[in-house]
């Protein structure tokens, strides 16, 4: 793999077309929460660009491929007695599947994140079905907590959740 092709980095106002191309597709929001919406426009992709510019902490990770905005890696942090804690969230444009590219941007991102916030923890859920991101999260040392079965309503059907984790002290680059 050409790892100059590839980087993380700040979102753009430039990149809203790129956004909206990708990101309307059905094949990603089946494995997303309901409230992204779908279809995706570009009014979507501005106003989530505009979102990410005004946070205070560095959460959202524009995935770039070839010059281009061609996914999003996340980090949600808990509150309250979680707020070491966050939920990582993350989408890759499907001509890019299968090359090992999220992979290592999620190396990237999740050192990244883990330097310049007191996380201690990062977790993921991930829908029944979807083994191509599970082995992603594994093959960077998430581990398999549980299935919680029926947790998510998605397209009319209950779904499993498969839950990882990954322990700032157990991450190795």
């Amino acid at each position: 793999m050409d790892m100059d092709k590839y980087k993380i980095r700040n979102w753009a106002k430039e990149d809203f077309p790129a956004l909206a191309k990708y990101l309307n597709n059905k094949k990603i929001w089946d494995n997303c929460r309901d409230s992204l919406p779908y279809p995706y426009s570009e009014n979507d992709a501005q106003q989530f660009i505009q979102f990410v510019s005004n946070q205070n902490e560095q959460n959202n990770y524009c995935v770039e491929v070839n010059q281009e905005a061609a996914g999003n890696i996340s980090f949600a942090r808990g509150i309250d007695v979680e707020r070491y804690n966050a939920e990582l969230g993350y989408w890759l444009a499907e001509p890019y599947w299968g090359k090992g590219i999220m992979t290592q941007m999620l190396v990237l991102a999740i050192s990244s994140y883990f330097s310049h916030t007191d996380v201690i923890r990062i977790y993921a859920n991930v829908y029944a079905g979807n083994i191509s991101s599970m082995r992603v999260l594994e093959k960077i040392g998430f581990r398999k907590c549980g299935i919680h079965c029926n947790a998510y309503f998605k397209n009319g059907n209950f779904l499993d959740c498969h839950y990882y984790e990954l322990l700032r002290t157990d991450f190795r680059i």
